[in-house]
């Protein structure tokens, strides 16, 4: 097959170790190995990245070669005239509707491809450029939907409001219309978007995030690591991930604080960065954790599997936030901790509560239990083949139901279903 993977988001880096990132990546490289040709259209400033090389994900310096054609969008009187209205945006304080960007996407990608048998589009908030395109071009457009991106941005504190919040609706609706499926990170989602923004059924599908199950073999060596945190043999708790609100890290860190009653020289390690980075690092402070709290900043995605070599638990604290109210599908660690053969404690919240089977490859606790998830955690620090034997379980399902090579299978499900729907009646696209 020949497919356009497109993702309009202004001032990503690629290369920048993030979960969307990441997904994308391994979206391309896996679809690649399976033998298509994928194409990478991506919003850069006022340029449009579209390349078939994954260097894109390991440096920001590109040659000219990577940059798709553009029309009318990359002329200097364009130019001049967006630059002209988003002045008077800013000066004027009116709500930035991304049509620039929108009408840059859809132009290059009626432009740069053509002979491609569908689109695959992650899907941002105010990004209308796959759909365009795909309209343009008379091909299927199968939309990536991870979380209601509105209710997200509430839960963040960032209220949509007025002009900007019925754009979005409308521009929301109007990708769901248009996609010929809509992949949902979860099954919470996919009820969500059908009972909220009245999508049928049949349109919706479930696919969970996955982990790199041979980068993640549980074979570094965590010596090296602990030596360069300044540890030895003292038994660790980690987490990795971005710091929003929807991460109960405050739940962490104070039933943390009771593992030090029993373990004095237990460390905490918090692995990531992000929006509430700072107001962690002040708790961390303020309830004197500071000599068992190591927090390390971003790490770059192909170091978390050795940063994990130095866990005995892994832990997953999600906040009692569902879907409906801003809520992710499932983080993406937590496939990764499964993966590494960690022992995993997790809230029972969205998709962990199915993925994590109690008892058998993980703990689970009832979101906010602050006792409970101590006691999950000291139980496992407590019992070395307990903790073999749950990472071994957990490992082994992602091995058969997560990695990356059985996404790529299922996913490839999904775009031969669209397509041999948007051919019924006619002759078949060439596919290989």
């Amino acid at each position: 097959m020949k497919i356009a993977h497109l993702y309009q988001e202004s001032g990503i880096r690629f290369c920048e170790p993030h979960a969307a990132q990441v997904h994308i990546y391994h979206t391309i490289r896996g679809l690649q190995r399976a033998g298509h040709e994928v194409t990478l259209l991506a919003l850069q400033g006022r340029q449009i990245l579209c390349t078939q090389d994954l260097q894109v994900f390991k440096s920001d310096v590109l040659p000219a070669s990577h940059y798709g054609q553009l029309g009318l969008s990359g002329t200097s009187l364009f130019k001049g005239f967006e630059s002209s209205v988003r002045r008077l945006q800013s000066e004027l304080h009116l709500p930035y509707l991304a049509l620039f960007d929108s009408y840059r996407m859809a132009e290059a990608g009626g432009k740069n491809l053509k002979g491609i048998n569908l689109i695959h589009e992650r899907f941002n908030l105010l990004a209308l450029g796959g759909a365009w395109a795909s309209r343009k071009l008379g091909i299927p457009f199968v939309l990536e939907v991870n979380a209601d991106l509105l209710e997200q941005r509430k839960f963040k504190g960032v209220q949509e409001r007025g002009l900007r919040r019925l754009f979005a609706v409308w521009a929301t609706r109007m990708c769901l219309k248009t996609a010929a499926k809509v992949i949902c990170i979860s099954v919470d989602l996919k009820d969500h978007l059908s009972r909220n923004w009245n999508i049928e059924e049949s349109k919706l599908t479930v696919l969970p995030c996955a982990a790199d199950v041979e980068a993640f073999k549980p074979n570094h060596n965590s010596g090296i690591v602990r030596q360069g945190l300044g540890l030895t043999t003292e038994p660790v708790v980690i987490w990795v991930g971005g710091f929003y609100p929807w991460h109960d890290l405050d739940l962490l860190l104070e039933s943390f604080a009771q593992i030090l009653r029993r373990h004095p020289d237990a460390k905490l390690v918090l692995v990531g960065d992000g929006q509430t980075r700072s107001s962690v690092a002040s708790t961390v402070t303020k309830n004197g954790l500071q000599h068992a709290v190591i927090m390390t900043g971003a790490v770059a995605h192909n170091k978390v599997a050795e940063m994990l070599s130095i866990a005995d638990v892994a832990v997953v604290p999600s906040a009692p936030v569902t879907v409906s109210r801003g809520g992710t599908g499932t983080p993406l660690k937590l496939f990764e901790y499964m993966a590494a053969a960690k022992a995993i404690v997790a809230t029972a919240v969205n998709q962990a509560r199915e993925v994590i089977l109690d008892g058998h490859n993980g703990l689970l606790v009832e979101a906010g239990d602050v006792n409970g998830f101590a006691e999950a955690m000291l139980t496992l620090l407590n019992d070395p083949a307990e903790r073999t034997r749950l990472g071994q379980n957990a490992r082994e399902q992602a091995v058969k139901q997560y990695s990356w090579e059985q996404y790529t299978k299922r996913l490839e499900e999904i775009y031969l279903s669209v397509l041999g729907n948007a051919q019924s009646g006619s002759s078949a696209i060439e596919i290989s």
